[in-house]
């Protein structure tokens, strides 16, 4: 199966940026974002990485970890989805959070980063290059996370049908499917990952280590 496509992803998003938050946002998502931000085990002053941070709807969790003294930078392929997260940075008066309008995989990232969060994101999540050059934006010891959907349980054909047909506007790709961490997991030291009930979706994190090369 092919892997992503950010030509395609680029056009959906542009129709989706002024709906997406009333479609996705919802309980369950809300409660996962609280949780991997908690996995990231941010501190006041750190700086951490939002990729396909899409309207902004980690930033509020993201901010409040780091402080006012810390820094979040969003990485967003969509020019429609970037601006509804700068409106909603600006409106909240967040002075420290920056968004980088480009492809993950080639974008010019900060170094030496101390967390970095992948939230539904899985076309991004299954881009080597895109998860290469984001361990390697961050400095040693720190924790990457990564939530999204997943293939359930062979026997729980009802969800997965269910699930393919929820994901499949959000996403290019469903190379991976199974095991959409298998990239990170690569990269990172204590990689952990959580099955969600029913097994439709997954919370993945672990470090990046000691040995790893930090590139700009």
């Amino acid at each position: 199966m092919d892997g992503p496509d950010p030509a395609e992803a680029r056009r959906r998003y542009a129709k989706l940026a002024a709906t997406y938050d009333r479609r996705v946002d919802q309980r369950f998502v809300k409660r996962m974002r609280v949780a991997a931000v908690r996995r990231l085990a941010l501190q006041p002053g750190y700086h951490v990485l939002d990729l396909g941070c899409g309207t902004g709807a980690n930033f509020p969790y993201l901010v409040r970890a780091v402080g006012p003294e810390g820094r979040v930078t969003g990485v967003e392929l969509s020019d429609e989805m970037a601006a509804v997260a700068g409106a909603r940075a600006s409106e909240a008066g967040w002075i420290n959070v920056d968004i980088i309008l480009s492809d993950a995989a080639t974008a010019p990232l900060p170094t030496e980063a101390d967390g970095a969060l992948f939230f539904l994101t899985h076309d991004l999540v299954r881009s080597p290059a895109a998860v290469e050059r984001v361990v390697n934006a961050c400095r040693p010891g720190a924790r990457i996370v990564a939530f999204g959907p997943k293939t359930a349980p062979r026997w729980n054909r009802p969800l997965n049908a269910a699930i393919r047909r929820i994901a499949t506007p959000y996403v290019t790709t469903f190379e991976g499917f199974d095991k959409p961490w298998s990239y990170l997991e690569r990269h990172l030291g204590d990689f952990t990952v959580q099955t969600l009930p029913l097994g439709g979706a997954y919370l993945g994190h672990g470090r990046v280590p000691a040995d790893s090369p930090t590139t700009t």
